[in-house]
């Protein structure tokens, strides 16, 4: 049921004082459906409010709170496991926005957090479970009492307890998850190949290698970094084959460009990469139909079998003298590249952010020839960093990967 994951690569070595992969440590009960209770009271119109029985938690039990709607259908319908980010809860406007799309979905809180009767708020219950510590700083603690371990276990269960409903499909099941989602998500899609397709926002792999937010530590303890560095999602998604669509912002204060670029070269024979300039940092940015048509247009597609497949690049770009092939069952309508004049590098900060951005990204046209399927550009000469999108005639966006020279 799951992939067991490995590589060569000295990145992929990093791992706790117990050598043995993440998929050996997880308690195999993640693969069974869990004991569910409803909590009607909680009940969001036709989406309904539960708790699910997650792992113990230093000898507690402990119950994950959940949002899950179903669609009415005479058929099973196809499902969304939903992924909050840090400071996230179980969203219940989520679900809906997939349950509208004729899926069935679930929205768990990760963090040990119920609502109030209305789907707002966030309190802790008697049944929850542990809280994140900044980023991976509970790190030395047993791997057990760490919420990595317990965030990973939730999902795989709430995987697990969709796959066991007849309303479901439990052949077209998939995952998305917006920042700290995405981080997990991932992750996730390297190690549950049940998954028939996998969406992270913002959040990737290679998080040291950030130049946003997330990469930034104080270097007073190397060896601390290193360990961190044994739940960075490209220890598992590396050599993985759920098919994966990565979305960021070409501008992201946390997650920086250049390691969503790299999660997509190290999965490209089965993923595809969608940057939106400018795209705004947040929840509703990571799941709004009309900011990120290509979520539910690549979900369509995979889950349902409906309408046609993203465009692929199948050469991808090099150099000044840009020579890109394609392939896409819809035409191409525009293909534009997104350049800088320096480096990748994070040190402009917006009015009202908390953190560092790039300098404005300029852009120029490149040319498409519809019958060779190429897309061509020559760029000056001060361009040192650059991608290329593409959009077709349904409007969505696919793009290259980040070039530095």
């Amino acid at each position: 049921m799951f992939l067991v994951l490995f590589s060569a690569v000295g990145f992929l070595m990093v791992a706790q004082s117990n050598p043995k992969n993440l998929v050996e440590l997880l308690d195999p009960k993640v693969l069974e459906a869990p004991k569910m209770y409803w909590e009607p009271s909680k009940d969001q119109g036709d989406i309904k409010a539960l708790f699910y029985e997650t792992l113990d938690f230093k000898g507690k039990p402990t119950r994950a709170f959940a949002y899950l709607g179903i669609p009415k259908s005479d058929e099973p319908v196809p499902a969304m496991v939903l992924v909050h980010g840090g400071g996230g809860r179980a969203f219940q406007e989520w679900v809906k926005i997939w349950n509208d799309k004729g899926y069935a979905a679930i929205a768990m809180s990760l963090e040990g957090y119920r609502p109030d009767e209305t789907g707002s708020g966030k309190f802790t219950h008697e049944y929850s479970g542990p809280q994140r510590v900044g980023r991976f700083d509970d790190i030395e603690l047993p791997l057990k009492e760490q919420w990595m371990y317990h965030a990973v276990s939730d999902i795989l269960l709430a995987h697990s307890l969709l796959e066991d409903m007849p309303e479901i499909d439990a052949n077209a099941i998939g995952i998305t998850g917006i920042s700290w989602g995405g981080v997990l998500s991932s992750l996730v899609s390297g190690i549950d190949d049940r998954l028939k397709c996998a969406i992270p926002v913002y959040g990737a792999g290679f998080l040291y290698e950030s130049k946003g937010h997330f990469g930034e530590y104080s270097g007073n303890n190397p060896e601390l970094e290193e360990k961190k560095k044994f739940w960075d999602p490209a220890h598992q998604f590396t050599g993985g084959s759920v098919p994966t669509l990565w979305v960021n912002g070409d501008s992201d204060a946390h997650f920086s460009l250049n390691i969503t670029s790299h999660s997509f070269e190290v999965t490209e024979d089965h993923a595809f990469m969608s940057v939106h300039p400018s795209m705004r940092h947040g929840h509703p940015p990571g799941w709004k139909p009309n900011e990120v048509p290509e979520i539910y247009a690549f979900a369509d597609y995979m889950l349902k079998g409906k309408g046609f497949p993203l465009g692929q690049i199948i050469k991808q770009p090099t150099g000044r003298k840009i020579k890109m092939k394609y392939t896409s069952e819809v035409p191409l309508t525009e293909a534009t590249v997104y350049y800088l004049n320096e480096e990748l590098t994070y040190r402009k900060i917006p009015k009202d952010a908390k953190h560092p951005q790039p300098s404005d990204w300029q852009k120029m046209a490149a040319t498409i020839n519809a019958k060779k399927h190429t897309v061509k550009a020559k760029l000056p000469k001060g361009i040192k960093t650059y991608y290329v999108n593409l959009k077709d005639e349904r409007g969505l966006i696919i793009s290259s990967k980040l070039v530095q020279l």
